[in-house]
Order: structure tokens, then sequence, then C-alpha cells
């Protein structure tokens, strides 16, 4: 750990009450599968578990204490309030004395890309990054945990899924740079509309340093909106147009890369982004902007771009056992990601494409209108074949089903692999839905 942490020291960090001795503490967790001797166990409750509950075995198994909003027969912990808070603080702590840059990056759609992207570009350095998706309020402050002497720069994913989120974790990560991708139509349930999002994904600007430098999309609706919240903070941006600092021209999308010309400042250069779609340009160009905002030379971040960070289940490239290419999007979706990948399928070079869409998430009561557009949508860009999986995803059969094209509708998972496990080398299939849909079986289904 960056700082010595002792439990009186966690106990004034968190305004809380040490019952038993101070002692060393070398290590902050929460899981009791694994805890190595010198931790603090910390006692997290939720909807349906409780951390307290492990206490005492924490202890048998070598913690020295528990951080705990109950009273506990134990010899050793802290008291808190809340230890969701009190966990935000001592990483808050760890992360003031980091001298490296903190680049936080929030936003609809792009952010784990943009963050794996950054973190790769910057392997000239020692990177601390945020893994898999712990952008929430234990997983950022678990990756702020994580940072050690030695380390040059921290890339944080932050994410949101209740109002008031976003602020409590840039109190937290206290960021450098911020880099907002956009805000598109993700998250209605718990935001309301398009400009509830667009206030909360703000507040990771509000909440950073006086001296952050704020890399914002140009061509987002919001743009001005966030600009406002810089308040003298230096704002960077990249866009499609030339109002942009760093903007992106003369594009010629591939089925597998794109060329594209960016400009910034009077300088211009010809370079291929190794990832298809132009929603992958617009990540790239947040990469370049956050590597500029840091220190690095503009040549250097644009070549970077040429070899985009691989996430499992975006747009991965896969077969399945009868050679058809197989494009696995499953990680997440919104309804901005599902258009830029259907975009992507239209531009592979097979004969004919297929989508296998489950469920959008969290769209409250735009559930409907949004599932028939992504139908509509798959149709406009020529998509041969949509099968939709269970009653919600069906919806967007009903916008896909329009003269000669009918969708197809299946209630499961095998279903769905069942119909297209006879398509050959001249098909191209993608796989998509949120989380919840679970779609990762579909895939598993098509090459297992």
């Amino acid at each position: 750990m960056l700082i010595e942490l002792t439990l009186a020291k966690i106990a004034q960090i968190c305004d809380g009450e040490l019952i038993g001795k101070d002692q060393p503490v070398f290590n902050i967790i929460s899981d009791t599968r694994s805890i190595p001797s010198g931790s603090l166990f910390v006692a997290f409750k939720g909807e349906r578990f409780d951390g307290h509950d492990y206490a005492e075995q924490a202890l048998e198994q070598g913690a020295v204490a528990v951080l705990s909003e109950q009273t506990l027969p134990l010899k050793s912990y802290i008291k808190v309030a809340d230890t969701r808070r009190a966990y935000g603080q001592i990483a808050r702590a760890v992360r003031e004395a980091f001298t490296g840059p903190v680049v936080c990056i929030t936003g609809s759609n792009g952010k784990t890309s943009v963050k794996d992207w950054l973190a790769q570009s910057l392997n000239h350095h020692n990177v601390l990054k945020t893994q898999a998706n712990l952008n929430n309020q234990i997983g950022v402050p678990q990756t702020l945990l994580g940072l050690q002497a030695g380390q040059d720069v921290a890339v944080v994913e932050t994410g949101t899924s209740i109002p008031g989120e976003i602020e409590r974790l840039a109190s937290i990560a206290y960021p450098d740079v911020v880099i907002l991708t956009n805000a598109s139509g993700s998250h209605f349930e718990g935001f309301g509309d398009l400009q509830g999002i667009a206030i909360e994904k703000g507040q990771l600007i509000s909440g950073a340093k006086p001296t952050a430098k704020i890399i914002l999309n140009a061509d987002d609706g919001f743009y001005d909106y966030w600009c406002g919240l810089a308040q003298g903070r230096e704002v960077l941006s990249f866009g499609f147009t030339d109002k942009a600092d760093l903007y992106a021209h003369d594009i010629q999308l591939g089925d597998q890369a794109s060329q594209v010309t960016l400009s910034y400042l009077g300088q211009s250069v010809r370079v291929e982004v190794g990832s298809p779609g132009k929603h992958q340009i617009a990540n790239g160009m947040a990469v370049v902007l956050a590597m500029l905002a840091i220190g690095e030379d503009f040549h250097f971040a644009v070549s970077q771009l040429r070899k985009p960070a691989f996430v499992a289940g975006r747009l991965e490239r896969l077969c399945t056992k009868n050679e058809a290419l197989l494009i696995n999007d499953c990680y997440n979706a919104s309804p901005a990601s599902v258009k830029a990948a259907i975009d992507v399928l239209s531009m592979q070079k097979v004969s004919k494409t297929w989508l296998i869409l489950g469920a959008l998430g969290e769209l409250g009561d735009q559930q409907e209108s949004i599932h028939h557009e992504l139908g509509e949508y798959a149709f406009q860009q020529g998509i041969d074949q949509l099968i939709c999986v269970g009653d919600i995803a069906a919806i967007a059969g009903r916008g896909f089903t329009q003269g000669n094209a009918k969708a197809l509708f299946c209630q499961s998972h095998a279903e769905a692999a069942q119909l297209v496990q006879t398509l050959d080398k001249n098909h191209a299939i993608l796989v998509k839905g949120s989380r919840s849909a679970k779609m990762e079986n579909v895939i598993k289904a098509l090459i297992n």
C-alpha cells in the first residue's frame, strides 16, 4: 500500500472508534475467501448479504480487525457510521499520497474501451487501472487502495446506477484528468431522462481538482453544459468537426479498422484506428487527449491507436464451429452501443448478416420505444436477419419486420444458438444484449 496505515490512523480517517489495541494494517479487504495476514476486513451490508455475519470468521482467518457499522463482540474492530463511506475515506487518504496523475473516465458508452486503451497506450509507464467493471462505490476505492510506490499513472473507470454516485466517486478519486465520453439513453430507470444522466455524469467534472483537465465530446448535446461545470479548468474537446480541439476527418470506415486524419492545433496525422466503427474513432480521440493532458507527445499518442486494447465481449471476433464470423458484443448494451455494433455488423464482407439481440435493461418507461427503434435501425442498416431472445427483445422484432424482412423469436439462449448453428463462413453473426440478458450463453453454445 502507498501509505503506512494503522488501526488508529484508519479510525481517525473515518471518524470512527477503535475498540482494541492499535496494530499495523497491510491490506484492506472485503472477501473472506482470501484474507492475508495483517488485513482489515470491511463488513459491507447489501440487500442480499451482510458482511458483519463473517466478522468473527475474518479474525479467525488472519484479519487484525473489522471495519463495522455495528457493535460487535470482538476484541478488535473499528466502529463507523457507514462502512461504504469509510472505505471511500481510506481510499481518498491513499489517493492523496499519490503524486502521479489520476485519470477518471465516465460516460454512457465507451468507458471500459477508453480505460483499457489508455492504460495500454501508457505501457511505458507503471500504470494502475480499474480491473473488470469495478467502477462503483466499492470498486473505485478498491482500485485506489491498490496504489503502490513506483506507479506513475492511475486510470480509473467511474460508473453510476443511482443519482449522486458519481459525486461520491469524484470525492474519492479527486481526478487530475476527467474524460466524459458522452451521455446517451442508458439508465433511464434511475435518472428519468437524458438530462438526468448528463447531470449525473457532469458531477465528475465538478468534483475534479481545480487544476484538472477536462476532456469532452464536442458533438454531444450536453457539451456546453459540461463546459459550464468546468469553472476555470482547462477543457480539451474531441469530435468530428473542426469546432473540436482534436477532430477526425477524411474517414474511411472498414470492417476491421478505419483510416482517419486527426487534426490538433495545426498538426494533422493520417492514422489507422485498429478497431472498426465510428464510435471507436471517438474513443481513440479521447485516449489521445488524455495522453496529451499528462504530457505525452501528439504523434506518439496518435500512433497508439493502431492497436486498441482488447476487451472481452466488446466487438470480439470469433468463429462458430461452422466458421461463420461471430462478433461477441455481450459485455453490456445501451441503445447507442447497439446501434454502433449494428453499424460494424453491416460493414462485414460477407453474404448475410444476422443479429441475435437480447433485452436492454434499465430503460424505464422508454423500454418499448427504444427496442422498437433498434429493430427499425437494424432493418435500415440492411441487416438480413434479426433473432430476438425473450419478450422484451421481441419488441425490436416488430420494428424490424417490414416488407420481406421478418424477425425470428425465441425464449432461450439455446434456441437462439440452434437457429444459427448451420451458418457458415458466408455469414456474420452479432450477439448483443445487456448484462442481465446473459447473451454470452449464446456465444458459448456456438463455439463449444
